[in-house]
């Protein structure tokens, strides 16, 4: 009888629902609530606290965001006086831009001339070797490019496979190893070994007859002067033991609209050549030292008299012999 009541406890079912829960079913629920007091307990204090707050009060209790405002991209100033330099500057009249003057002209055949204070003062007929004639368009085309070509300093070199330094060791033996066979670590083949066909002692120099060197240069002269670009001056002089950059762009300016100017006297002053130095548009030569490139380069050319007998004769004209008793027969230059 007692095992069949145990049984009969073991499995009766759950309580019915208007029934009092019995002493046993009490028993987990106790359990679970002493487990979540000694959870509590461990954890610390404000996460216990919070676990213990309701989910509604956490909502209400959470700080607002604050709200950021965006930075202001553009600052409004007060209009502030001008200073005294800009009001000064704006009070300042603007320079006005002063008209390019005309070169004077000259019959043709014929070259203006040019005063020491820089106005015209007449013309001067040039010499046979700058009247325009034949086109040697092709002659001073190859003198141009000779010029050119001689000017290059071909200083560029490399060093071959004898040349270079080391290397006198084969680097394995000749059969036997597997690998190519190399007599030599500065072979062209290696890292650090020489140039098969690099420059070496290279010449760019390129030579002309005298005759047509001669004839290109009387044509790149005449063609300035068949455009009125060749202007032949009394004489190179300034006021002053030092004369001064501004006096010589006075000086040009009174002459006219130079552009890139090329200044030809017999002989090289140093004053005037420091003056000349400054201004980029003017250059000043020598009839030894002026180069077919600075006649064909340059705008106008403005050479003293002394000066135009020497072009002359480089150009393959006559000389004018100028000392006392001269005969007046020229010597071919």
């Amino acid at each position: 009888m007692a095992k069949t009541e145990e049984k009969t406890k073991k499995g009766a079912p759950a309580a019915k629902s208007g029934a009092r829960p019995s002493a046993a079913a009490a028993k987990p629920a106790t359990k679970k609530t002493t487990a979540a007091k000694a959870t509590a307990a461990k954890a610390p204090p404000k996460v216990a606290a919070k676990a213990a707050e309701p989910k509604a009060a956490r909502k209400s209790a959470a700080p607002a965001k604050r709200v950021v405002a965006r930075p202001v991209t553009r600052v409004a100033r007060r209009a502030e006086p001008p200073r005294q330099r800009e009001a000064a500057r704006e009070e300042q009249p603007k320079r006005a831009k002063v008209a390019a003057r005309a070169l004077p002209t000259a019959p043709d055949g014929q070259a203006p001339l040019i005063a020491a204070d820089g106005s015209s003062s007449g013309s001067i007929a040039l010499p046979a070797a700058f009247l325009k004639g034949a086109s040697r368009a092709a002659t001073l085309f190859q003198a141009f490019i000779a010029e050119r070509a001689n000017a290059r300093q071909a200083t560029v070199a490399t060093k071959n496979r004898a040349r270079v330094a080391g290397g006198g060791k084969k680097p394995w033996a000749q059969k036997g190893t597997g690998r190519a066979r190399q007599g030599s670590i500065r072979s062209p083949l290696w890292r650090h070994g020489g140039v098969v066909f690099g420059p070496n002692g290279r010449r760019y120099e390129q030579r002309m007859p005298e005759k047509m060197r001669r004839a290109a240069f009387g044509e790149a002269v005449s063609e300035r002067a068949a455009a009125g670009r060749v202007l032949v001056l009394e004489e190179l002089r300034f006021d002053g033991e030092r004369p001064r950059t501004r006096e010589v762009v006075a000086w040009l300016r009174q002459i006219g609209d130079t552009g890139r100017t090329m200044v030809v006297s017999p002989e090289l002053d140093e004053r005037v050549g420091r003056a000349v130095a400054n201004l980029p548009d003017v250059e000043l030569r020598t009839p030894g030292s002026l180069r077919l490139s600075d006649v064909m380069e340059s705008d106008t050319l403005i050479v003293t008299r002394p000066a135009l007998d020497a072009l002359a004769a480089r150009a393959g004209g006559e000389r004018r012999t100028q000392g006392p008793g001269a005969a007046g027969e020229g010597s071919r230059g």
